[in-house]
C-alpha cells in the first residue's frame, strides 16, 4: 500500500487510521495472547476473558455512539473521512471476525488443551447418573428460588431485559393431561440465568481433576422444574448488550447524586446494540428475537462457543492449578521504604517514583494512612477517579475527617462503569465530615493527584503525589503505572493552587512546574514538540520518546509529522488507539510506533524529550486525545530528580527493547509481531522490569544487613579494647 508524502497541514484521508478500527486491532493484540500456545494455559483463558469484556465495552460505548449519530442525522466524519454510517458497518463486520475468531479460539484450541490438562467443560450429553443425582438437589436448593418464568403472551408483552445477563427462550406445549385452561394459553417463556450465582457450577471431580457445568446449561436441563404442566419443545440462549450511554436530566442537576443514579436506572435499559446468540438457534427464532428488540440483522451475533466468555474469569479462580499459570511476580518493596521510618521523613529527604505493579503501591496506602494519624497532619487533598470496593486508602481518609482533620476530596462520580462505587465512597466521606466535590461541571477530573499539609517544628510543610495511574490498590496489582512523592515546596505550591482552582473555580496561576488540562496542556505539548523541530541540527539531532494509552489526537499528530518531516527521530510506545500512521516516506519515515501487550495492562504515561541536550522527561494523567487536551482536568509533570527520571526512563528503554510482547505499526495501519533475529537474546520488558525491582529490593535488603553486621562488629571490637 502505498501512501503519498503530504504536506502535514494538508492531509488526506489515508494519512489517518481510523480510531475505532484501530481499538479492534489493539484487541487483535489481545486475542494473540490467548491463542499463543508458549503462554500457561490459565493465562490464555483469561486475555480470552479481556477480549470479550473489551468486546462489551466497545458495544456499549462505540457502537452505540456510532447508532444515535447516524439516528441523529450526524454527517461530521473523522479526519479518516469516514461518515457514521460506513464506520457502523465497517466497525461490526471487524467486531464480528474478532469474536468468530476468538469463538474459535475457545472450542477449537483453549477447551480441548483444558480437557486435555484435566479441566473439564462439561456438555450436557456427558453428564452421569451420579452427576445428575448431584445436580437435581443443587439446582432446587440453590437455582430455582432465585428464578423467574416471564410468559409471552397477549397480556404479556416482550419485557425488557437487562443488559448483559443471559437468557433462555423456552417454546412450550401444553401436556394433554392438564385441563386447566389458565395454564393451556402459554407457549413461549423467557428465563433469566441468575448473575449472582456462579457461571462454572462444579461436578463431582474424578482423581486431581476439575469438571464444571455452565449454569446455563443446568438451568436449561431442569427447565421442566420452572415450567411444569407443559412440554418443552425447544430451549434457545441469548443474551443482549444496550448502549451504556448515561444521560443527566437537566431538570436535576440541582443534585448530582441524584441524577447520576437516575441515569444509571435509564441507562440498564438503554437501546439495544447487540443480539448474541448460539450458532444454533434457527433462523426464525433468530428473527423473532431480533424483532421484538427492534435490531437490525447486523446487530445479530452468532457464537459457537460461550456466550459472555468474559464469564471465564470465574473459571480462573475456580481451578487450582499454579502449573497453568505463570509464576506470580509479587511487588516489590521500593528501597526508600525497606526500613522502618514513616513516608514523611522518607520523602523529606528525597523524591522516589513507585514503579508498579513491579513495586508495591504500599506507600502511596501509607501517606494517607499515616496522615490520618498523625496528630501534626493538618488537611488532605485528593482527587479520586476510581478506587476499589474495599479501598484502603478512603477508608484512611475516612478516619482521618473524623478525626477533625481537614479532609477534601473531588470525587468523580462519572467515571464510567464506576459511578456506583464512587458515589457510595463520595457518601460515605461526605458523612464522616470530609468536604467532597462532585466533579467540575462540564469537565472530568481524571488527574491524580494528593496533597498532605503536615506541620513541622520550621514550618508548614507539603508531601505530594501525583502519579499516571488511580488511587486503587486493587489494579495496582494489574497495571503498569509511575507515581512520584515528593516534598519538593514547588510542586506543594502547585498542587495547593491545582485544589484551588477545582475547588473554589480560581483562575488557574503561574505554575512551577506542573501543567493542566484544559487550560494549557494542549499549547504546553505542542510547544515541545516545536521546540524539538527548532533546536534540530545534523550535529544535535532532536528526539522524542513517549510512551501512552492512545494518540488521536488530530492537532498533535500534525505536528508530530512535522517534526518528522524535519529529521527529529520520534519513538512511540502506543498501547492501544493510534490514528498516526508511521514510516510513511516524505511524512513520518522518522517515527516509530510499538504496541506492548503482556500479563500486566500498559498504563503510564511518559514523556521524554531531547531539548538540544538538556532532557527533560515528564509523566501525566493524559493521552493525547482530545477528550483529555480539552474536556479533562489533566495534569503533566516533570521528573527533576536524576534517580528518579533514571526509573522513568528504563520503563521507555524497556518497551522499545521488547522483542516478545511487542508489535510494531506498519504504514499500512497492519501490526507485526516484533520476533528477536537469530542469536539475538529474548528480551520481555515487563520480566525485565520485574526483575529490575527484584534486584532494586534484595541490594537494599543486602546493604542493610550489611550495616547491621558493621555495627554489630563494631560493637563487639569496643567491648574487646
Amino acid at each position: 500500500m502505498m501512501i503519498p508524502a503530504q504536506p502535514a497541514d494538508d492531509l488526506g484521508p489515508e494519512h489517518w487510521i481510523n480510531r475505532d478500527l484501530s481499538w479492534i486491532a489493539f484487541n487483535y493484540r489481545v486475542l494473540a495472547q490467548a491463542e499463543d500456545i508458549n503462554l500457561p494455559l490459565l493465562d490464555r483463558v483469561r486475555f480470552l476473558a479481556i477480549v470479550s469484556s473489551n468486546l462489551d465495552e466497545f458495544f456499549m460505548v462505540r457502537i452505540a455512539y456510532m447508532r444515535r449519530a447516524l439516528k441523529s442525522g450526524q454527517a461530521l466524519t473523522g479526519p479518516d473521512g469516514m461518515t457514521p454510517r460506513q464506520l457502523l458497518d465497517s466497525a461490526r463486520e471487524k467486531a464480528r471476525e474478532l469474536m468468530d475468531r476468538a469463538n474459535r479460539c475457545w472450542t477449537d484450541d483453549i477447551l480441548p488443551a483444558l480437557r486435555n490438562s484435566s479441566v473439564d467443560i462439561v456438555e450436557p450429553g456427558e453428564l452421569t447418573r451420579e452427576d445428575r443425582d448431584y445436580l437435581n438437589p443443587y439446582f432446587r436448593e440453590q437455582v430455582l428460588p432465585v428464578l423467574t418464568p416471564m410468559v409471552l403472551d397477549a397480556t404479556h408483552p416482550f419485557p425488557l431485559l437487562s443488559s448483559g445477563a443471559i437468557y433462555l427462550l423456552l417454546r412450550l406445549k401444553a401436556r394433554s393431561d392438564v385441563e386447566d385452561a389458565f395454564f393451556s394459553k402459554a407457549d413461549t417463556v423467557l428465563v433469566q440465568v441468575p448473575s449472582g450465582l456462579d457461571r462454572f457450577v462444579t461436578l463431582p471431580h474424578r482423581e486431581d481433576g476439575y469438571r464444571f457445568l455452565l449454569l446455563e446449561d443446568l438451568v436449561t436441563l431442569c427447565a421442566n422444574e420452572i415450567v411444569n404442566g407443559y412440554d418443552i419443545l425447544n430451549v434457545h440462549h441469548f443474551r443482549i448488550t444496550r448502549d451504556a450511554e448515561l444521560l443527566l436530566d437537566d431538570d436535576r442537576s440541582d443534585d448530582l447524586i441524584i441524577a447520576i443514579r437516575e441515569g444509571l436506572k435509564r441507562s440498564r435499559w438503554g437501546a439495544p446494540v447487540k443480539l448474541s446468540i448460539s450458532s444454533k438457534v434457527p433462523d426464525e427464532e433468530a428473527a423473532y428475537l431480533s424483532q421484538m428488540l427492534e435490531l437490525e440483522p447486523k446487530d445479530l451475533f452468532r457464537s459457537t462457543g460461550m456466550l459472555d466468555m468474559k464469564g471465564l474469569f470465574g473459571l480462573i479462580g475456580k481451578v487450582e492449578r499454579p502449573d497453568l499459570l505463570e509464576p506470580p511476580w509479587p511487588p516489590q518493596n521500593h528501597p526508600a521504604f525497606s526500613g522502618h521510618d514513616d513516608v514523611f521523613s522518607v520523602i523529606s529527604k528525597r523524591d522516589v517514583i513507585i514503579s508498579l505493579p513491579y513495586q508495591s503501591f504500599d506507600p502511596v496506602t501509607r501517606l494517607i494512612a499515616e496522615a490520618a494519624d498523625d496528630p501534626d497532619v493538618l488537611a488532605i487533598k485528593i482527587t479520586l477517579y476510581r478506587v476499589s470496593g474495599q479501598s484502603p486508602l478512603v477508608r484512611a481518609l475516612i478516619r482521618a475527617a473524623e478525626q477533625k482533620k481537614q479532609v477534601t476530596a473531588l470525587v468523580e462520580l462519572q467515571a464510567r462503569f464506576d459511578e456506583e462505587a464512587n458515589i457510595t465512597w463520595a457518601q460515605r466521606l461526605d458523612a464522616a465530615g470530609a468536604h467532597v466535590i462532585y466533579g467540575v461541571v462540564g469537565y472530568k477530573t481524571h488527574s491524580k493527584a494528593a496533597l498532605v499539609i503536615r506541620r513541622e517544628s520550621d514550618g508548614i510543610r507539603r508531601y505530594c503525589h501525583l502519579a499516571t495511574g488511580n488511587y486503587n490498590d486493587r489494579t495496582a496489582r494489574q497495571y503498569t503505572d509511575l507515581g512520584l512523592l515528593t516534598a519538593d515546596p514547588d510542586f506543594g505550591e502547585d498542587l495547593s493552587s491545582f485544589f484551588n482552582v477545582i475547588t473554589g473555580y480560581s483562575l488557574p496561576p503561574v505554575w512551577n512546574y506542573i501543567e493542566m488540562a484544559p487550560t494549557g496542556l494542549r499549547a504546553r505539548t505542542v510547544a515541545m514538540i516545536r521546540r524539538e523541530v527548532e533546536r534540530h541540527t545534523p550535529d544535535n539531532p532532536g528526539f522524542i520518546r513517549a510512551k501512552m494509552n492512545s494518540l488521536i489526537d488530530p492537532q498533535i499528530i500534525r505536528e508530530l509529522y512535522k517534526a518528522s518531516q524535519a529529521g527529529v527521530k520520534i519513538d512511540l510506545l502506543v498501547r492501544g488507539l493510534c490514528r498516526l500512521r508511521p514510516g510513511v516516506p516524505g511524512l513520518s519515515e522518522n517515527i516509530r510506533v510499538r504496541s506492548i501487550v503482556d500479563r500486566f495492562l500498559e498504563h503510564p504515561r511518559i514523556f521524554h524529550y531531547r531539548n538540544g541536550g538538556n532532557e527533560e522527561v515528564y509523566l501525566s494523567s493524559a493521552d493525547w486525545m482530545e477528550r483529555n487536551m480539552d474536556r479533562r482536568l489533566e495534569l503533566l509533570f516533570p521528573i527533576n530528580d536524576p534517580d528518579c527520571r533514571k526509573e522513568a526512563l528504563a520503563v521507555l528503554d524497556a518497551g522499545f527493547a521488547d522483542n516478545v510482547s511487542a508489535w510494531r505499526l506498519l504504514p499500512d495501519g497492519v501490526y507485526s509481531r516484533e520476533k528477536p533475529a537469530p542469536y539475538e537474546p529474548i528480551y520481555r520488558s515487563q520480566e525485565k522490569l520485574y526483575g529490575r525491582a527484584v534486584a532494586m529490593a534484595a541490594k537494599s535488603r543486602d546493604e542493610k544487613r550489611h550495616n547491621v553486621f558493621t555495627a554489630r562488629t563494631g560493637q563487639s571490637a569496643r567491648k574487646r579494647r
